[in-house]
């Protein structure tokens, strides 16, 4: 199928064939929408060829993607367990990973050293002390709250 860009100049041509008198009003109204239909498809065929390079263009930007995808999560893909660090089970954990790691902490309120699994913490609420049953760290909302 021919373009309208064809199609249009095809029109164009019938018409400079037909030799219209230029000076009558019909044939005028017909020559000035042949104008339109000309800028129309040139319109049409520039915006395609836009629309052809914005595609390339994401396509290459989703190569790219792919490529920053594998080398940032290449490490979880080869590991075979489902911790924190990799989305491994760490009972039966035999990664590199650090969720098998115990931390140490020092009890603000009774002072006393208790250790925790890495594993174990969950970052949305503070660890609480074994001993003393307080939270190891105060939320900052919550030390503004208490000052006023």
């Amino acid at each position: 199928m021919a373009t309208i860009t064809e199609r249009t100049a095809y029109l164009r041509g019938l018409a400079e064939g037909l030799n219209l008198d230029k000076e009558k009003a019909e044939n005028k109204l017909l020559l000035e929408m042949l104008n339109v239909m000309d800028e129309m498809a040139q319109q049409f065929a520039e915006t395609n060829e836009d629309l052809d390079e914005l595609s390339e263009y994401v396509e290459d930007m989703d190569a790219d993607l792919a490529e920053v995808e594998e080398l940032l999560f290449e490490e979880e893909e080869d590991c075979d367990c489902d911790c924190d660090d990799c989305d491994c089970d760490c009972d039966d954990c035999d990664c590199d990973c650090d969720c098998d790691q115990e931390l140490s902490f020092d009890c603000p309120n009774c002072g006393k050293t208790v250790m925790i699994k890495a594993s174990d913490i969950d970052f949305d609420e503070s660890p609480v002390c074994s001993a003393c049953g307080q939270p190891f760290f105060v939320d900052v909302e919550e030390e503004d709250e208490d000052e006023e």
